[in-house]
């Protein structure tokens, strides 16, 4: 059986139990709202993170399941606030919940989502100790999602972002996540407090990876694969690395000419697809793409070194496929 194979098993098992766990409670549109995300599908990589170190650290696998879906409601319930923040219409190639239903039900059904995904928790076979850390390692993890949230939306007015302060905010959106899941696997798996440590910086490494492609993607990507419309990054005025190091080479080169195109162009939601088109090209020619590609290889191989802890098995190898596939993926 391939690597594939086995993770697309797991995924499936993952995938009832989330759905389960999103069947009760109403009214009947607050529900509706709720799975539309989760129903969409999505990786859920967070989840198997979960499993995958979990059954690593102590075949652990089976017991990390409730905890690996109360992130994956966790996460979609920050999606949905996500986009409607950044006033994006679509969402895994549908319509996003605040455009299917309204901006009040879409900001109720992400808080139901967060309560729900502590409730599921919960439901974690381990000891009241063990249980206890996993709450405090989630409930700390929002908080910095919520930091890493609002200093994304601060970026879109300034000019002078630095890539240290960029990639404080992805680790806080986006790593703080992935590493909640690996942290959790492998206390829920009894790993000891090496483990423990190696393997939440392992999500670190592989989340920051993560979120560097996704920006990537946003730029080279294509709409149908991705869900979204190619370009949205730069209308909604985001700071990616790959606009740092594009004012940063602009400005090294003096063309004022470039670097008024990109920043009237950043922000501005009205922005037609030819000049969307002009920036994406301006971003290959100064190497910003080729360069943002380069720093998230070498997140990988951070993420790679932080498997060392862990006695060789199949699990461990998908660990280490699972990071490769963060920085392959086309969507």
């Amino acid at each position: 059986m391939s690597i594939l194979t086995e993770m697309k098993e797991i995924i499936e098992r993952v995938d009832r139990n989330l759905m389960s766990y999103l069947e009760e409670g109403k009214p009947e549109k607050l529900m509706r709202a709720v799975r539309h995300y989760p129903e969409a599908g999505g990786k859920r990589l967070r989840p198997l993170v979960a499993y995958l170190v979990a059954e690593a650290v102590g075949r652990g696998g089976e017991r990390s399941i409730p905890f690996g879906c109360a992130l994956e409601i966790i996460h979609n319930f920050t999606l949905i606030h996500d986009d409607i923040i950044d006033q994006d219409s679509m969402r895994r190639g549908r319509p996003a919940v605040h455009v299917l239903f309204d901006i009040p039900t879409a900001i109720i059904a992400g808080d139901a989502m967060f309560a729900r995904g502590f409730e599921v928790i919960g439901k974690t076979e381990t000891t009241p100790e063990r249980l206890n850390r996993l709450y405090a390692i989630t409930s700390r993890t929002v908080w910095l999602i919520a930091e890493g949230q609002q200093m994304d939306f601060d970026f879109e007015t300034r000019n002078d972002v630095t890539p240290q302060e960029y990639l404080e905010m992805v680790e806080k959106k986006t790593a703080v996540l992935f590493a909640c899941a690996a942290e959790g696997g492998a206390i829920i798996a009894n790993g000891s407090e090496i483990q423990i440590e190696e393997m939440r910086e392992y999500g670190r490494m592989l989340g920051i990876a993560f979120q560097i492609w996704d920006d990537v993607l946003g730029i080279t990507g294509e709409e149908q694969k991705l869900g979204k419309p190619v370009g949205s990054d730069i209308r909604n005025g985001k700071r990616t690395l790959i606009i740092l190091h594009a004012l940063k080479e602009l400005d090294n080169r003096k063309d004022e000419a470039g670097k008024e195109l990109l920043v009237s162009t950043l922000g501005n939601e009205k922005a037609n697809d030819e000049e969307i088109r002009e920036v994406l090209d301006m971003l290959r020619d100064l190497g910003s793409i080729d360069y943002v590609k380069e720093t998230a290889l070498s997140f990988v191989e951070k993420a790679k070194a932080n498997l060392e802890c862990l006695d060789d098995s199949k699990e461990k190898e998908m660990l280490s496929a699972l990071v490769d596939f963060a920085v392959g993926r086309k969507r």
